[in-house]
């Protein structure tokens, strides 16, 4: 029975999509009552997700003895790819949104309420919080709030500290391999209830836009916005796309056969975090290295999300744009590096865009009830982006893992 759910899973969770899209619009009443289905199955990914990233970081980096050579090429390797590709994101938007212009001529009156707009020159977005953030006073606490940012800085540290120590951290490292090993089954088992969580996740999204009054409206006055944003989505994820094919020498059709889970598992949680066991096995499937895999994309998963800054981008400047609000080329570049931030800070876990856009309307003004008409949308761009951040991280593992020459493997 089991060995039948793992054969037909990725079949099951794509009908499950369908029918999730049916049922929320003709039935939304359905998911009332359901929707704790998928709550809980969204708490059993994170419940083993987080020991499976803090494990496989420790195990990988501990296991490097007397090779921090590799490490330090492989992690310079790794940022520079997530600084490239964040870059790429934010300049798509930049690039789209000046030469269409989705947001002029729109109506301001649909985020001002009668009051007179007041632009305000870029101030500090809060650099100096964000790095103290990530290196918090207690390890525990972060634990406690599935902060997962701190918790990979901490995990990757503790790592290079039992590489450092030598033989006398093996039983830590051991213990490590041996918690990474068995929340990677649990979290196999997990993914069997995929399509029940998917179906109750997507549904209820849909039945709640459905039921809202003011759904058409928002749809109108948001088409020309989601439009370009779903085209510099989906360029993103193309030059990503073209470069595996071109690095890796692998087809098209095998490339993205084998990233259908990561899709359908993406689109229905999105969260990056929650993807994490899916990206991993697909990314292996694709001819990655194993400790590329576990050493760069719990990293990416927290701090690589470009769907996200992307969408950052394309708000700030569609609003912008509607007000008549002219932005020179310096304050479009300090709002794109406040997007990479606020993205960072974002840590790969659902519906928390809203609050990374009140740090970017801020910094020009933007009145906040511009938020407002974002939110009917924002759980279906929130899956789409999240799609787009998860698959452009497996392209970086297979990417990383062409460029590591022969940069040992940790088993």
């Amino acid at each position: 029975m089991i060995k039948k759910l793992n054969q037909y899973n990725k079949h099951l969770i794509l009908l499950s999509i369908a029918a999730a899209i049916v049922f929320g619009i003709y039935v939304p009443n359905t998911f009332l009552s359901i929707k704790f289905l998928g709550d809980l199955f969204i708490n059993l990914l994170k419940l083993f997700a987080l020991p499976l990233i803090c494990s496989a970081l420790i195990a990988a980096l501990g296991g490097m003895s007397n090779n921090l050579s590799h490490l330090k090429s492989l992690s310079l390797k790794v940022v520079g790819y997530m600084l490239l590709s964040e870059i790429i994101a934010v300049t798509i938007a930049l690039t789209l949104f000046n030469v269409l212009h989705p947001g002029s001529g729109g109506n301001p009156a649909l985020i001002l309420s009668g009051q007179v707009y007041e632009p305000s020159s870029p101030q500090s977005f809060g650099l100096v919080n964000f790095i103290l953030s990530i290196f918090p006073d207690n390890i525990f606490s972060a634990l406690a709030h599935f902060q997962l940012l701190p918790v990979v800085i901490f995990s990757i540290l503790f790592g290079i500290g039992c590489c450092l120590v030598g033989d006398v951290a093996k039983p830590l490292i051991q213990l490590a391999t041996g918690i990474r090993e068995a929340s990677s089954k649990c979290l196999h088992g997990v993914m069997l209830l995929a399509p029940v969580g998917i179906f109750t996740l997507v549904g209820a999204g849909i039945a709640q836009s459905s039921l809202s009054g003011d759904l058409r409206a928002d749809l109108v006055a948001l088409f020309s916005f989601v439009a370009v944003l779903f085209i510099g989505l989906f360029l993103h994820a193309l030059w990503q796309l073209v470069a595996v094919v071109i690095v890796s020498k692998q087809n098209v059709r095998q490339i993205l056969h084998h990233s259908i889970p990561v899709f359908s598992t993406a689109f229905g949680t999105s969260s990056s975090v929650a993807t994490l066991p899916v990206a991993m096995h697909s990314a292996d499937q694709l001819k990655s290295k194993p400790f590329v895999t576990r050493f760069m994309l719990p990293l990416c998963a927290s701090i690589n999300v470009g769907g996200m800054m992307m969408y950052e981008m394309a708000a700030v400047l569609f609003f912008s744009q509607m007000l008549g609000l002219d932005l020179s080329l310096s304050q479009q570049i300090l709002l794109a590096v406040a997007c990479i931030f606020g993205g960072m800070a974002e840590g790969g876990i659902p519906e928390t865009s809203m609050v990374s856009l009140v740090v970017v309307f801020r910094i020009v003004n933007i009145p906040l009830s511009a938020i407002t008409l974002l939110l009917p949308l924002d759980r279906i761009i929130d899956r789409v982006r999240t799609v787009v951040n998860i698959f452009g991280n497996m392209c970086g593992v297979i990417l990383v893992s062409r460029w590591s020459g022969e940069d040992r493997e940790v088993k």
